[in-house]
């Protein structure tokens, strides 16, 4: 009996460690090397991988890219304040937030069919700016973009955990670790003729924001702006919020600003979220269960499950390519991921990109039940190249990958080898 109490012990030691970064699997995923090799970038030839520093390419959560105009915009931050405030991993602190400079979170912008002779493809920051032009801080996370107005302007769905600071002082007005963050989606809009700084257009706040992680952007009515976007967690705060493994998912219109609930049961730290635009299908990872649910929108813009598709380990962000394949940010060893989180500068994990490929190519929702083929992409068992993955967009028409993370101090950029 002893090996069995060892393993264990072991796996319940993980498993706490987990849980403060909010990552909850099923025990026998804990174990990354059990029935599964993490192998090395060495052993995926037809991608050649390299990393791109600059302050403006720290702590890249998310990552859009608009292919038409060959362009990838990223959410970016410092990675001290990332550990420091972080709600959806019960992490508060105000004065590490303040330290690191919180609130100064940006959208970093590469051209990329441009690298240049640093190789950076022209990194730029765009700047926040209210009504009367004055510049605003967020504190970022996932976000959704599209490009709108006959193709003049790109407007940005983010998510925003403000904290309960006041905005003249930045004093708390409230206690962060009893009330949570002050989490709204802020949307905004960015000129393209004068492409330097995003104009707010809109804060939208709702009861249904509990704890929001990633949306989509799912109505083709520009005007009406209907989105999606995953809360991981049921609470914003509670006693038992790190043991919580659930979620739920909200639909917001813009125009309106009104928002309901589309799903709340079923849910495994709902993270990232993304659209098949050919079926309309919605795809939702799941962190704590290592899968994506497909789901169908109905009547009343609900959701309702029909698939589910395993990854066999933790996932986060999710895209779609404008060839229709899904490309998922994977977690192979969660222990290493989150001594990386805590130690953004000294310390990188192992990650993996996969892509979730339908083997039928209907235009339209069948009845016929889909069936998908997970490939992987990439993977970096040695953590020598790629960062702490929470985030991958593929580019068919470079065949180029662009990887964000979370607390990485850098983004990586993948070519693709004749």
């Amino acid at each position: 009996m002893a090996p069995l109490k060892t393993i264990f012990i072991a796996l319940l030691a993980i498993a706490i460690g987990l849980y403060k970064v909010h990552i909850h699997l099923d025990a026998a995923n804990l174990f990354p090397k059990v029935g599964r090799a993490i192998q090395r970038l060495d052993d995926f030839p037809d991608y050649q991988c390299r990393r791109m520093r600059h302050p403006l390419l720290e702590s890249c959560e998310d990552v859009w890219l608009d292919s038409g105009r060959r362009r990838v915009y990223a959410a970016c931050a410092n990675p001290m304040v990332r550990v420091a405030w972080s709600p959806g991993g019960n992490s508060y602190d105000l004065a590490g937030r303040a330290a690191g400079g919180g609130g100064i979170d940006h959208i970093t912008v590469l051209d990329i069919d441009q690298p240049g002779a640093d190789g950076l493809h022209g990194v730029r920051e765009l700047k926040f700016r209210d009504s009367q032009g004055n510049i605003q801080t967020l504190d970022l996370h996932g976000f959704d973009a599209r490009v709108i107005d006959k193709g003049r302007r790109v407007r940005f769905w983010l998510i925003n955990h403000r904290p309960p600071l006041d905005p003249f002082t930045g004093a708390p007005l409230l206690d962060a670790t009893q009330v949570g963050a002050n989490s709204t989606i802020d949307v905004y809009d960015l000129d393209l003729h004068h492409g330097d700084k995003l104009e707010h257009v809109k804060t939208i706040v709702s009861e249904t924001i509990i704890s929001p992680n990633n949306l989509v952007v799912i109505d083709d009515d520009e005007d009406k702006g209907g989105f999606l976007f995953t809360n991981d967690h049921n609470t914003k705060v509670s006693p038992s919020r790190d043991k919580e493994i659930g979620g739920s998912i909200s639909y917001c219109r813009t125009d309106t600003g009104e928002c309901h609930f589309a799903a709340t049961e079923n849910f495994s730290f709902p993270n990232g979220i993304t659209r098949d635009p050919f079926s309309g299908l919605i795809y939702i990872a799941h962190s704590a269960r290592g899968t994506v649910t497909v789901h169908r929108v109905v009547h009343d813009q609900q959701l309702v499950q029909i698939d589910e598709i395993s990854l066999s380990m933790g996932v986060d962000n999710l895209s779609i390519d404008t060839d229709g394949n899904i490309f998922a940010a994977t977690i192979p060893d969660h222990d290493q991921f989150i001594r990386a989180f805590h130690d953004p500068y000294g310390t990188d994990a192992p990650s993996t990109v996969v892509t979730i490929k339908k083997k039928r190519r209907d235009a339209e929702v069948s009845s016929v039940k889909e069936e998908y083929e997970v490939i992987k992409v990439v993977e970096d068992g040695e953590a020598r190249i790629l960062p702490t993955t929470t985030c991958a967009v593929h580019d068919p028409i470079s065949s180029r990958l662009f990887l964000g993370a979370l607390s990485s101090p850098f983004m990586v950029v993948c070519e693709k080898q004749e």
